[in-house]
């Protein structure tokens, strides 16, 4: 297929030319990425400027798009049209092979349709966890915030969508009855109504709302009182200011092909081992109960790991918790880890290891290792 048969346009210039409608709920701007409390290790010059560079934060908005189609993990089309919008991290220089790929198969889709509005929640990564924590729940907020019921709306759901998603729009009151399910390779969903709700990030850059939409994911699927494990105090969130976690979380990261993982520390078990001698506790996220894991980050006051989904699970943690990873030295991962953290009101910080071999495997020096720790320390005394 040639560069002229694929027929692709931005999503907001397509709707402000009349094909559908566009509430904005908050506005975009412009401001420098606040610098890591800690930034330390094989820290190269273009990482430090990919980490200043990107100023702009896009503001969120709420779609309502009438006869759209969906196929894919969440691909829009609009009379035939692939639809890019920079607000679902949805840009022409990384989806227009996918898009030629999912073009080619149109017309052997099954069509599926959809008479009652429905929501559009997924994207790429829709089977990764640290996708749906970070990009795909926070767009509940903005329903809320745009006058909906979150839990009389119906959401479309790629068939392969992992039970742990499932899992947690039922903690938030969305039902089995209200999932449309598809299956994303051979459909082509016909929707009379598709709302799309925008991301809470732009990239690395995370919209201020994301505190917003904590405590709104938070007041409706926080854990009951019972305790289980020493983490699981029982805690109630209103509008008071929240107290300090105090727990020392170091997120075990996971080997387990189902997570995704594709990158790997090589000294992970010396990691681990200083860990647990500075009186952290070794977690497993993945084997815990989405309530378990809740309760877990918001006792936290510390929180350490691997970069990757287990970590971003600080997105429960209380104000004032400190966040570290470890991760290599590559351009592609970004740093919006730390600007979620910034964000909530935590500390955020990067131990920088080598570059990303092609098994996946990055080192990180033994005495950066140790460094991290001392200043853990020293954070803890003042």
């Amino acid at each position: 297929m040639d560069n002229a048969a694929l027929a692709a346009a931005d999503l907001r210039e397509t709707v402000q030319a009349g094909r559908g409608r566009c509430t904005d709920l908050s506005l975009s701007y412009r401001d420098w990425a606040p610098p890591p409390e800690l930034l330390i290790g094989a820290v190269t010059p273009t990482l430090l400027r990919v980490y200043h560079e990107q100023t702009t934060v896009l503001g969120t908005s709420l779609y309502e798009l009438p006869g759209a189609e969906v196929t894919e993990e969440g691909v829009i089309l609009l009379d035939g049209v692939f639809q890019y919008a920079s607000q679902l991290n949805i840009f022409p220089v990384n989806f227009e092979d996918h898009f030629r790929a999912v073009a080619a198969r149109l017309p052997d889709l099954r069509r599926v349709d959809v008479e009652a509005p429905v929501v559009l929640l997924t994207g790429m990564g829709h089977q990764m966890y640290g996708h749906w924590l970070v990009d795909f729940l926070p767009k509940l907020f903005l329903l809320h915030r745009a006058g909906h019921d979150i839990t009389r709306l119906s959401y479309l759901l790629p068939a392969d969508t992992p039970d742990f998603a499932r899992v947690w729009l039922g903690l938030l009151g969305i039902g089995e009855d209200r999932l449309v399910v598809y299956d994303r390779t051979r459909d082509r969903v016909a929707c009379r109504r598709l709302l799309v709700p925008t991301a809470l990030r732009f990239v690395s850059r995370a919209s201020p709302l994301m505190r917003q939409a904590r405590r709104f994911l938070l007041e409706r699927a926080a854990p009951g009182p019972r305790r289980q494990r020493r983490w699981q105090a029982p805690w109630t969130l209103g509008r008071r200011r929240e107290k300090p976690g105090t727990e020392k979380i170091l997120i075990s990261r996971s080997d387990n092909a189902d997570t995704h993982n594709r990158r790997t520390l090589a000294e992970r078990a010396l990691f681990e081992e200083t860990a647990l001698a500075r009186g952290f506790t070794r977690v497993r996220p993945e084997r815990l109960s989405v309530p378990e894991q809740i309760a877990l980050f918001r006792s936290a006051g510390t929180i350490i790991g691997e970069y990757g989904s287990g970590l971003h699970g600080s997105l429960f943690a209380p104000p004032g918790t400190t966040v570290v990873a470890l991760r290599d030295n590559g351009l592609e991962l970004g740093f919006l880890q730390s600007s979620i953290d910034h964000a909530l009101g935590h500390a955020g910080g990067y131990v920088i290891g080598s570059e990303r071999t092609g098994e996946g495997f990055f080192s990180v020096a033994p005495q950066d290792i140790d460094f991290l720790f001392d200043w853990l320390d020293w954070r803890g005394l003042r």
